[in-house]
């Protein structure tokens, strides 16, 4: 009986939701559905064959968008919690919505896969309910202090959760990143390890071990903002891959280590790797990760940034781009989903964005992963850029020490006021950066004007 009112009281909240544009169902049902029969997600997730959790500071819905990319290819039904709501009322939201009531009770909708990110916290308590088939760790960095605790913290805590997976559990883990590779001593069974030719994620420790890596990207080139082209290379793993250049029509060399985790997961699922790779013509990114939009009748891009390392790579990104006549709009929030406390944005790299072009290009190439590139910049004055969300001074501050000429800067807290300053005489292109409470205005907004449509109808 619990078991079904909490079904009814979920389907009735995920209709309101909907109806009344109030979130889209996205967390909602599943909180109070919880509340009611805590053992949801445990009894659903039963009922799909295969489980793939994907969790991490960085990536998880790009990763996951990419792998349920992959396994439409091989006409697999999936389920997954595609709005990012990443904690257990949001897996427990997506099934609900994908539930129905029939003579013999509440079932599943049909499903060969479920496809779950998870929140860094919420992998320790949730991974063990879903006993996933295949967990992928895409990083660790430091990120929302006043709820995680430093990056030690979080990955004892996941060595803790692993000793509760099942040992026939497929662990795919970043090889280049120096913080999570003591969790290949916690696996029980298999573990891959995926990475870049000599890229090396120091994050908070600069002694990194060498791993030889299973899945590799090689002679890696950057297209600008179009995308990142490479090869593949393996090791220990029975598969012939395609020789052919892979074409990622994503920007960011980090967003080669999503395709990577997706890639290793999907033949990890027995997908075709033609078909994988074929399939990148037709992917377009998720909502706020590298989205490209008409707006106004220019050229605009959504960045999500939420964290110094993240950031810093959106920035070296968006660097060697930048044009006269560009504009940014930058959008710092310090509600509870961001992280209140907002210190980070000194440890990122805005400098990268103040060099002057000729020397960008010169350094830029010579920098692996991560790395700050030298404080030596010529000042530019030719992009305008807009703060705003709650903490806009404390950006145009920082921007001012990045040396920013501060007559290039303007603060509007309004987000809706910052967009309209941003479209009124804009010559270039606009890119947004917007924190994550601030992505999901930035959405309402967009979604009001027409823009856009509304993130859960963004599959």
């Amino acid at each position: 009986m619990k078991k079904f009112l909490a079904i009814l009281l979920g389907k009735i909240i995920h209709k309101l939701t909907r109806t009344f544009k109030t979130g889209g169902g996205s967390a909602a049902p599943g909180l109070y559905a919880l509340k009611v029969y805590p053992n949801l997600v445990e009894d659903f997730v039963k009922q799909i064959p295969k489980n793939v959790v994907i969790t991490g500071t960085n990536g998880k819905t790009t990763t996951a968008r990419l792998l349920d990319h992959f396994a439409k290819t091989s006409t697999l039904k999936v389920i997954r919690n595609h709005t990012g709501s990443n904690l257990e009322r949001g897996i427990a939201s997506a099934l609900l919505s994908n539930s129905n009531f029939h003579p013999g009770g509440v079932r599943l909708n049909r499903a060969d896969l479920g496809i779950w990110e998870l929140d860094e916290a919420a992998f320790n308590s949730v991974a063990p309910k879903i006993k996933p088939d295949i967990i992928v760790f895409l990083n660790v960095f430091r990120d929302q202090l006043d709820r995680y605790g430093e990056v030690d913290i979080v990955v004892k805590k996941w060595c803790e959760a692993l000793k509760k997976i099942p040992a026939n559990t497929q662990i795919l883990i970043n090889g280049d990143d120096g913080n999570i590779v003591k969790l290949l001593d916690y696996c029980k069974g298999k573990a891959q390890k995926f990475g870049l030719q000599n890229y090396k994620i120091a994050g908070e420790h600069h002694k990194i071990t060498a791993q030889k890596l299973d899945l590799e990207a090689v002679n890696i080139k950057q297209e600008g903002l179009s995308e990142n082209s490479f090869q593949l290379l393996t090791s220990n793993i029975n598969i012939q891959l395609p020789t052919s250049t892979i074409h990622l029509p994503v920007p960011g060399t980090y967003h080669i280590y999503d395709f990577l985790a997706a890639f290793a997961a999907g033949f990890n699922l027995g997908c075709d790797l033609e078909k994988m790779i074929e399939s990148l013509k037709n992917f377009s990114p998720a909502f706020g990760r590298v989205e490209k939009f008409n707006f106004n009748g220019h050229e605009a891009f959504i960045f999500l940034i939420k964290n110094p390392a993240g950031t810093s790579q959106v920035f070296s990104t968006i660097a060697g781009a930048l044009k006269k006549n560009d504009r940014l709009l930058l959008a710092l929030n310090d509600n509870l989903a961001d992280g209140t406390d907002i210190s980070w944005i000194w440890d990122v790299d805005f400098e990268q964005i103040n060099q002057s072009a000729s020397l960008r290009k010169h350094e830029v190439s010579k920098q692996s992963n991560l790395e700050r590139l030298p404080r030596r910049y010529a000042p530019r004055n030719d992009v305008r850029i807009i703060c705003s969300g709650t903490r806009a001074q404390d950006l145009a501050v920082r921007l001012k020490y990045a040396g920013f000429d501060p007559s290039c800067i303007s603060v509007e807290n309004n987000l809706k006021k910052a967009l309209e300053q941003a479209k009124t005489g804009l010559g270039g292109r606009l890119f947004v950066l917007p924190t994550y409470t601030a992505l999901l205005g930035l959405q309402k907004i967009l979604t009001n004007l027409g823009v856009k449509r509304h993130y859960w109808q963004e599959e």
